[in-house]
């Protein structure tokens, strides 16, 4: 840790979850430095402060752990789930619940998914800024015409002001592959939608300079130092 950083930062860097559900922590009001209640988003943490959350002590871990998940379709990206659906963590030993994923995958795509308790390069992965490529499959119930690619490469309306640009498009033998700069909830299916095709099956098969490769559904590996190091956007050593 350096000498001070924000306190939304810190809790992230602690595992508690993304920027949206530690601020939320924030404002809830369960959040001490040095006894005192913080609420200021804003609030710089220095080297040595004591934090708590919900009166529990808050520290970065002393080691972080990476993980590559194969998620299946039919799985939550959640910790758990009020109408007892099965989640990602089903699929993953007791020790790796405290991993939060990167990038959520809704319950009825597949494909890569990374699990860490990095909590600052979560931040850095998810941030609109970092821009990092997505890539999918993506099979529709009927074949997509070259006039429907055409539009989807231009961009397209899929509501709220938002403005749905693929990086990229090919047309393969069975199904398209969609490259995306940010991965937005539902953003492919909503694309698709609006140009009345339904998405049959979705698979993230890279995620910025990490590949699915030939790892199993349902099962999972810890990254290499190699893929650890392209990650953080370092050479390996």
């Amino acid at each position: 840790m350096t000498d001070s950083m924000r306190i939304n930062r810190y809790l992230a860097l602690c595992g508690f979850g993304s920027r949206r559900a530690v601020e939320n922590l924030i404002l809830a009001g369960v959040v001490t430095v040095d006894g005192e209640t913080v609420r200021d988003l804003g609030r710089q943490v220095s080297e040595g402060a004591k934090v708590k959350v919900e009166g529990k002590p808050a520290k970065p871990p002393a080691e972080h752990e990476y993980v590559l998940l194969h998620k299946p379709a039919g799985y939550l990206c959640s910790a758990t789930d009020p109408f007892g659906r099965p989640t990602i963590y089903d699929l993953l030993p007791e020790k790796f619940r405290k991993l939060h994923y990167v990038g959520r995958l809704d319950f009825n795509s597949r494909g890569l998914l990374i699990l860490t308790n990095d909590g600052g390069l979560t931040h850095t992965l998810l941030h609109p800024s970092s821009a990092i490529h997505r890539t999918y499959k993506v099979w529709t119930r009927k074949p997509m015409t070259e006039k429907e690619l055409l539009r989807l490469s231009k961009g397209v309306d899929i509501g709220e002001e938002e403005l749905a640009l693929p990086v990229s498009l090919k047309e393969l033998d069975d199904h398209v592959e969609i490259v995306l700069r940010e991965g937005k909830n539902r953003e492919i299916r909503r694309m698709l939608e609006v140009l009345d095709h339904k998405v049959v099956d979705l698979q993230r098969i890279r995620f910025g300079g990490l590949g699915l490769g030939d790892l199993p559904e349902a099962e999972f590996r810890h990254l290499s130092a190699p893929e650890i190091a392209r990650l953080h956007g370092k050479k390996a050593k």
